[in-house]
């Protein structure tokens, strides 16, 4: 009996201590408590980003998978230091083991009282043989009152689609979301590589220059925009400054676009290969594990796996007690309970 009370109070302490211990990565990062984040001797932060293998720091420096997953870490322009994919210009944001988010470009066009055109950028942008293709999470925004957009890109094949934002009056454009009165969205289709888009004008905001000096367009985040009516319309500057800031383009990540998991699996130990709508594969840790499935030895046990096994045997070695003794303790459904 003594050594029944003394297990449980064993399995009790190892609960306390699993769960004091248990600190988990934010969702979807790659990261391991064992080391195994990047290649030994790669730098692995980037201001407040951590860069884990297939990606690496460092153009040429071998820290990467190969050259298409390179980052580069820019300290000298910027502090605290910001990370770009290769040596473009695409600022990242934040990396999970399947996604990007880096920070987008916003077509603007305004126009003086008589409809002279004052202000006219476009966007482009070009993800060439990179790994990554803009997510369907994005959509194709246009923000104006008599605005018209196409974004062109490519998928694999020629893509074309457009939008909308029109309408007479102020009091007519909803608040908090897009009907397209003064904002449109559209879908961009999967596997985008390529854009570009830019403003056109139906009358050049003579007819509601008044509250609507300016269009937008830009490809961002669905779920990271909300629409703020003619407040978006009237202030030209901060909603150019806001969407710069909070409305990110999402990407997605593959290993090996054109091979599948039977043609060139590469997950390390304890994990699992899984073959993408969008082509590649991409490497997972098992359920009980964490850490980069992509580099040796491989994902690792948690606290909670841990923990599981200890009750395990505990368990075994209150049922061997028990037999010894001949019988359970009177209380022992709830303990089976407890320890199950």
């Amino acid at each position: 009996m003594l050594l029944i009370i003394f297990t449980l109070v064993l399995v009790s302490k190892l609960q306390l201590a699993a769960m004091a211990s248990l600190s988990s990565p934010p969702e979807g990062n790659i990261q391991s408590a064992t080391g195994n984040i990047a290649k030994p001797g790669c730098q692995t932060r980037c201001g407040n980003l951590t860069v884990a293998y297939p990606f690496g720091i460092g153009v040429g420096s071998g820290c990467s998978k190969d050259n298409s997953f390179e980052l580069t870490c820019n300290s000298t322009s910027y502090d605290p230091p910001k990370l770009f994919i290769r040596s473009s210009n695409i600022d990242i944001l934040k990396i999970s083991d399947s996604e990007m988010w880096v920070t987008g470009s916003v077509a603007v066009r305004c126009y003086d009282e008589s409809g002279g055109v004052i202000t006219d950028r476009f966007a482009h942008a070009s993800l060439g043989t990179s790994p990554f293709t803009y997510s369907q999470k994005n959509k194709f925004t246009v923000i104006g009152c008599d605005d018209f957009a196409l974004i062109r890109g490519s998928n694999g094949g020629d893509f074309t689609n457009g939008c909308f934002g029109l309408c007479t009056e102020s009091n007519d454009v909803p608040n908090g979301y897009c009907s397209g009165i003064g904002c449109c969205q559209t879908s961009i289709p999967k596997g985008l590589k390529t854009y570009k888009y830019e403003l056109s004008s139906l009358g050049n905001h003579t007819s509601v220059e008044s509250f609507n000096r300016c269009g937008f367009a830009f490809l961002g985040e669905e779920d990271s925009f909300e629409f703020r009516g003619v407040e978006d319309l009237y202030n030209a500057s901060e909603f150019y400054t806001r969407v710069k800031s909070t409305v990110p383009q999402v990407l997605e990540w593959v290993i090996e676009s054109n091979r599948s998991c039977i043609e060139a699996n590469e997950c390390k130990g304890n994990s699992s290969c899984s073959d993408t709508d969008i082509g590649g594969y991409r490497c997972s840790c098992n359920n009980g594990y964490e850490g980069n499935p992509y580099l040796d030895p491989g994902c690792h046990g948690t606290c909670v796996s841990l923990l599981s096994l200890s009750l395990s045997l505990c368990m075994k070695l209150v049922n061997a007690t028990a037999r010894v003794v001949g019988r359970w303790p009177n209380n022992s459904q709830s303990i089976k309970k407890t320890l199950l």
